[in-house]
């Protein structure tokens, strides 16, 4: 990213929803982010990461599908792309966790762009556990940024803590050397 000037205040707030649904627990999460931002008088813009496709509404057959694509590590296309990605040096990665990781459309998304040089605090919405091992699959997929601890929202929680916590790991002094 050598020449390219990062601009600090701005922030880019990027969800996993699935097409066809309105609403997530990471849309939700996502819009609480960008609220507070935005009540701090901080620049964040919102981005869902939606796949092209549709999960189909069976739990059984959506857990297959969705297996299938973690095993296989299946790269789904997504449906819009992050104008000017090089300007935001701060990522809220808000996901769901889906089998101790993130849905594949996520790493579609962290495949289409450079994220060194970035910081990245991943959100994740969970049932219950298996935040920490999200966390460090985004950590071993960018090697190269500097990955927070991030939260971990339990999907009947109240998150306003948890949002919080991630809002205050986007400006704690870097100790990375990314």
């Amino acid at each position: 990213m050598e020449g390219t000037k990062l601009n600090a205040d701005k922030i880019l707030v990027a969800y996993f929803i699935q097409k066809g649904k309105e609403t997530s627990g990471s849309k939700k999460i996502a819009e609480q982010v960008v609220a507070a931002l935005k009540g701090d008088g901080k620049d964040a813009t919102e981005f869902a990461i939606t796949p092209v496709e549709i999960y189909p509404e069976d739990k059984a057959t959506f857990e297959t599908v969705t297996r299938v694509e973690k095993e296989s590590r299946t790269r789904p296309a997504i449906v819009d792309k992050v104008g000017k990605m090089q300007d935001y040096k701060y990522v809220v990665l808000v996901a769901p966790n889906w089998y101790d990781d993130v849905p594949m459309a996520v790493y579609t998304f962290l495949d289409e762009y450079d994220f060194g040089g970035k910081r990245v605090v991943p959100v994740i919405n969970h049932d219950g556990t298996g935040h920490d091992k999200v966390r460090e699959s985004i950590r071993q997929f960018l090697p190269h940024t500097w990955v927070t601890d991030g939260v971990g929202i339990a999907a009947a929680s109240d998150d306003a803590a948890a949002v919080a916590e991630a809002i205050s790991q986007l400006f704690m002094p870097s100790t990375s050397k990314y």
